[in-house]
């Protein structure tokens, strides 16, 4: 999400600090998504007066129905994500992380990856128009999740690592001032695993690879969402100011799937 709409990711409220009606509708889209943390979009809309009930009232019926995870899992199975060179145990080490440190930062892009796709099908699904057949991919389930290390906030970062994610952020980037997603926040554990990316994903960015692999994902997406579309309820109770934030999250976070399911695959193919 750029900063110049809606609200900044990195100043959104944490869900440990959500309280009363916030922190039940946090709790109940965990539940129904199935999902260990909350992202960036539902915290923002948090910040808007009813823009995060109304909003969630209206997509939960389309998660209920199983098929933004089912469509995802067939997204993941059919599509090309940008993958560097062969990525080894070495270069890991070298970068000061451990086998143990792969299992912590997979976990966290796993749930990312999870979280940010359904967002980006179910969302798609609500603000577009539903066309065709109704969806009815296979409907699968999750595996249960490990505790994931603590999102930071920006001044518990060094500044070093903050430098990092202000590069990392202009990875698939489409304009000058994109906002630092909350994936690359949450690796600011393992500034050596940021680093590893900037250094591996910068050279596709040149070469135009990121941008072409994250339109035809979202192509896809568009083709699935306009099925799962005919689930969604009314959208009437929407405030406009939260329309307009699930408008434009709906067209960019296809940015950070993309990457997202990249360097999972990535470093699950360590040598």
């Amino acid at each position: 999400m750029n900063p110049t709409h809606g609200r900044d990711p990195v100043t959104a409220i944490s869900e440990a600090k959500a309280t009363g009606r916030a922190a039940e509708i946090f709790a109940d889209i965990r539940e129904v998504m199935q999902i260990p943390l909350i992202t960036s979009i539902w915290r923002t809309l948090a910040d808007i007066e009813g823009g995060l009930e109304a909003t969630w009232a209206a997509t939960r019926p389309i998660y209920e129905t199983g098929q933004p995870d089912a469509a995802l899992q067939a997204l993941k199975a059919r599509s090309e994500f940008p993958v560097p060179g062969p990525l080894s145990a070495d270069t890991l080490r070298a970068a000061g992380l451990l086998v143990e440190d792969r299992q912590a930062f997979g976990a966290v892009i796993d749930a990312y990856n999870r979280s940010n796709g359904m967002n980006l099908i179910a969302l798609n699904a609500l603000v577009g128009e539903p066309s065709g057949q109704a969806s009815n991919y296979t409907l699968t389930s999750p595996d249960s999740w490990p505790e994931l290390r603590p999102l930071l906030e920006k001044e518990e970062i060094e500044a070093e690592t903050w430098a990092l994610l202000e590069r990392v952020k202009l990875l698939g980037a489409t304009n000058d001032n994109p906002s630092i997603a909350t994936l690359w926040r949450h690796l600011a554990h393992w500034p050596g695993l940021l680093s590893l990316v900037i250094e591996s994903y910068e050279p596709m960015q040149e070469e135009g690879a990121l941008v072409e692999s994250i339109e035809g994902v979202m192509e896809s997406v568009i083709v699935a969402s306009s099925g799962i579309s005919h689930f969604k309820p009314s959208t009437a109770e929407i405030p406009d100011e939260a329309w307009q934030m699930v408008v434009h999250y709906s067209a960019g976070v296809s940015r950070m799937v993309t990457l997202g399911h990249g360097v999972a695959q990535w470093i699950k193919a360590v040598e």
